[in-house]
């Protein structure tokens, strides 16, 4: 038989003990410690040997604890018993156990497709800011774009040179010798098309891969690679 909590073992203790039946008690201290888990757990779980069976049950019965139609079993409950005592990982676990764990399992399952459904899309990370420029790689060599050849103010929120990935198609990006790039995108599943550039369209025009590493966006083609992050979580000191 199973009870809430300790405390209302109390009296049985003591009729059990005075018939000289042995018993023992499941889970009291992780009940008597945690309370709120005795629901989770099945509660605290009183035993006795199999030849006192009876002999319990009339006490159980005389002390009110009881009914004759308590002692009929739990259909739903024998069955899920037989279900999962064909699991290997699970059959040597009491039923309330196994309920448990496929319980937290399925739950856990649940979390993780609700958590993968709202995640932002690829388009909506691309387009819901600026992106820094951290690096420019063409052909192998490292390039500094100089869109604005003048005092940078520098911080939080600040970029010396950034990407715009506008929703109405259009991209801006860093340029050399004091000049603003302008061009369009296109997003084909993992791709990112970027063509029709204004200037330094042999550095720019060509398909990129995606990859969102953390909070940094690297966007990689042929023969460019763009290191981008967040314009609003970084601070570049001039040192």
């Amino acid at each position: 038989m199973t009870f809430a909590h300790s405390i209302e073992l109390a009296v049985l203790r003591t009729l059990l003990e005075a018939d000289e039946i042995e018993y023992r008690v499941l889970d009291e201290l992780t009940v008597e410690v945690i309370p709120i888990y005795s629901d989770v757990i099945g509660g605290v779980k009183l035993q006795v040997r199999e030849s006192d069976v009876e002999k319990a049950i009339e006490i159980l019965k005389d002390g009110g604890y009881i009914k004759d139609e308590d002692l009929q079993p739990s259909k739903s409950l024998n069955k899920f018993a037989n279900v999962t005592s064909q699991i290997p990982l699970l059959k040597k676990l009491r039923p309330e156990l196994r309920l448990i764990i496929i319980v937290t399992i399925a739950l856990l399952g649940i979390i993780g497709i609700v958590r993968l459904a709202t995640l932002p899309s690829t388009y909506e990370r691309l387009t819901k800011q600026s992106w820094c420029v951290e690096q420019i790689i063409y052909n192998g060599k490292s390039y500094a774009p100089n869109t604005v050849e003048q005092l940078r103010i520098i911080g939080a929120g600040f970029c010396q040179e950034s990407i715009s990935i506008r929703t109405n198609g259009t991209i801006i990006l860093p340029g050399f010798n004091s000049h603003t790039v302008f061009g369009k995108w296109v997003l084909d599943e993992n791709s990112l098309q970027i063509l029709q550039t204004d200037t330094f369209d042999f550095v720019y025009n060509g398909f990129y891969d995606i990859d969102f590493s953390g909070d940094k966006l690297i966007l990689k083609s042929e023969q460019t690679t763009l290191y981008c992050y967040p314009q609003n979580i970084r601070i570049n000191l001039p040192f």
